[in-house]
């Protein structure tokens, strides 16, 4: 891959399939399982304890499902709501070598139709109250709160390899994402 010159590569994450999928330089391509949001993606594993505390029962509420549904925790860092899908837009893909704490990774820095949502029946963008702040990482305790988590780490670090050696800007495309509509949120959409 030294030899390979600049360019761009397309990652696709369907959100509605949870997959992730495309090809970065010559590389055979990318096509695996991974979740995002809802506490989905967690350590296989983790005590009832730990369970309870990182709300392991929400994953299949449909909430979970939402792209505008936020983290919400109490002034103990407890949560009373976990986040949902990464929102639908393009994102650029930076290789992390150490992040505090997922350590090697990808950052997704979101660009602009990425920060709100595109409605045919809204003359305007709808914030979606997301924070920026999404990553493709391993499994842990606590899962997904909006970012993508392979299922299968070995292909999570062949990624990983792929971007921090790639000569030139990977995107990744989120999409076939649902919102919940600010109307059916009574009042949580800021």
């Amino acid at each position: 891959m030294a030899d390979e010159p600049a360019g761009s590569a397309q990652l696709v994450y369907d959100a509605a399939q949870e997959i992730l999928s495309g090809t970065i330089g010559n590389l055979p391509p990318f096509w695996m399982k991974a979740y995002s949001g809802g506490s989905r993606g967690h350590r296989a594993g983790v005590n009832p304890k730990l369970a309870a505390r990182y709300l392991y029962a929400h994953a299949g509420a449909l909430s979970s499902h939402f792209a505008n549904t936020r983290t919400i925790e109490d002034s103990h860092g407890n949560y009373q709501q976990r986040g949902g899908t990464l929102p639908a837009g393009h994102y650029a893909c930076h290789y992390v070598a150490h992040h505090p704490h997922f350590g090697e990774c990808i950052q997704l820095a979101r660009a602009a139709d990425a920060a709100a949502i595109y409605s045919p029946f809204s003359p305007f963008p709808i914030p979606h109250g997301r924070k920026n702040d999404f990553f493709i990482h391993g499994s842990g305790p606590k899962g997904s709160d909006g970012c993508i988590v392979p299922a299968i780490d070995a292909e999570r670090r062949r990624l990983n390899l792929a971007v921090k050696q790639f000569h030139g800007g990977v995107v990744l495309l989120v999409k076939n994402v649902s919102y919940q509509l600010p109307a059916e949120l009574e009042g949580q959409f800021a």
